[in-house]
């Protein structure tokens, strides 16, 4: 197993893994993200990705991290931040996860930051228990609101 830095020729399979941890967003803007990120333009949520490559398998997961301004539970800012995780079900229970956790610290560390933050929804229990086995600790939970507001009684923009 070999994790390293995405690389051009990862685009394919690292949009396809994209996909797939996000089956709700665009498929087509999640590899235009790939490729943008690929041609050296930075992206406001992607500072650095990492592919772990199976033995004669291609890319089999990925990392990815932004630096945030800030997270909730750390002390420092900016902070680094997993915007993206995923390892494919096939070779999950074999180390994967963390080491590309570990490379991602190593990123990090050698910036000179001190923490490293990560989130999940509060359903996700399989992603939850990666984080804790990776060292994470929770250190809040949230249900964020949604309230559509009628156009008949909006102020014209007014407040």
């Amino acid at each position: 197993m070999t994790i390293r830095p995405v690389e051009s020729r990862d685009a394919k399979a690292w949009a396809t893994m994209r996909a797939r941890l996000w089956p709700d967003a665009s498929a087509a803007d999640l590899e235009n993200e790939t490729r943008t990120f690929l041609s050296g333009r930075m992206l406001p949520t992607l500072n650095a990705a990492f592919i772990a490559e199976g033995e004669g398998a291609g890319p089999v997961g990925f990392i990815e991290v932004a630096l945030r301004a800030f997270a909730d539970g750390c002390d420092s800012m900016p902070v680094p931040h997993v915007e993206g995780w995923y390892v494919e079900p096939a070779a999950r229970r074999q180390g994967i996860a963390r080491r590309l956790i570990d490379a991602v610290e190593t990123w990090a560390g050698a910036r000179g930051f001190n923490e490293l933050a990560s989130d999940t929804e509060t359903h996700n229990v399989q992603s939850a228990f990666a984080h804790a086995s990776c060292g994470f600790q929770e250190v809040e939970r949230l249900i964020k609101f949604r309230k559509p507001i009628a156009a008949a009684s909006r102020h014209d923009g007014k407040p």
